[in-house]
């Protein structure tokens, strides 16, 4: 198979219209040409709250509708590449005003969630323990360097905190890092270095190396789980390969295409084990999220018949 159908494609893109979120829905339209990108910050503003975070199940993994930082991350991953639109460039500041303001002194960084996503339903790698953190607060990067990456583009907005000193931090950690655990830290790294190039050092760059080949998974066998494929790591032809060899990215596009060509969407390969009322919807979120993701992988291969 060289490319994903016509029929595939058109499958998967139309279920995203049928049940995705609005956000899916936009994101799908301008991924086909057809859409703008007002529908997408249209499409995000249901998700932000009164203090400039965002929430409300944003990641959909998390139901809180309060804000926390980890969804706001999410959402800058998108409002940063519209922020010539005026209504996005707005939604910035005030998610940045919310990030700041969550700073945490002590940590130097971020916690990903507050302590009241454990009264609302999550998965449960989100739940906040008696030392305050969830499982993901063992890995600093997360998000922590990807939120300093905003701070660093926008820092004539920053007022209260000191933007070259966390860039130093941020990179002081990646570079002292021996054993990479988290894979969800380094794509959070990469969308800092994608923001910020002149940070990718040669001795960077080499530990950047280093903790992708640690951590890719490699093999066609192991892809239906939830592992870090090649894709993630080098999403397309433009990124860096990282040192993952050319035919492993072919073998995963391959997987992914056939993955649409036998199902109108991708279905997450994790589940909750704990409200499984919400995790219905949240499924069902999901779905509409990495059916999105697929495609625009395709796309950027030039590996769909659109």
């Amino acid at each position: 198979m060289q490319k994903l159908s016509e029929h595939g494609y058109k499958r998967a893109a139309n279920w995203i219209m049928k049940h995705g979120r609005e956000l899916e829905k936009a994101r799908m339209k301008q991924l086909m040409k057809g859409g703008h990108a007002q529908d997408i910050v249209t499409a995000l503003t249901a998700f932000q709250n009164e203090d400039g975070g965002f929430g409300n199940g944003l990641e959909a993994d998390i139901r809180l509708p309060h804000s926390s930082p980890i969804a706001t991350s999410v959402a800058m991953q998108l409002l940063v590449q519209l922020d010539d639109n005026p209504q996005a460039n707005q939604m910035i500041q005030s998610a940045l005003g919310y990030l700041e303001n969550q700073f945490d002194t002590k940590r130097q960084g971020w916690y990903a969630v507050p302590p009241e996503v454990n009264q609302y339903p999550h998965a449960f790698w989100w739940t906040v323990h008696e030392d305050g953190m969830s499982w993901i607060d063992h890995h600093w990067g997360n998000p922590s360097a990807e939120i300093i990456g905003y701070l660093l583009r926008y820092r004539n907005t920053v007022t209260g905190l000191d933007v070259d000193q966390l860039v130093k931090q941020c990179m002081d950690y990646f570079m002292k890092l021996t054993v990479f655990e988290s894979e969800h830290e380094i794509y959070c790294y990469q969308r800092l270095f994608q923001l910020h190039p002149d940070l990718l050092t040669p001795e960077a760059s080499d530990q950047l190396h280093k903790a992708v080949q640690s951590l890719v998974v490699l093999g066609q066998e192991k892809w239906q789980d939830y592992v870090p494929s090649p894709l993630k790591f080098v999403p397309g032809p433009n990124h860096s390969r990282l040192g993952i060899p050319t035919i492993e990215i072919t073998k995963n596009l391959q997987f992914v295409m056939e993955q649409l060509e036998n199902h109108p969407f991708i279905e997450p390969p994790w589940e909750w084990n704990d409200y499984m009322d919400s995790w219905e919807q949240a499924k069902q979120d999901w779905r509409g999220v990495l059916t999105y993701e697929a495609l625009q992988w395709l796309i950027n291969y030039e590996k769909a018949v659109t």
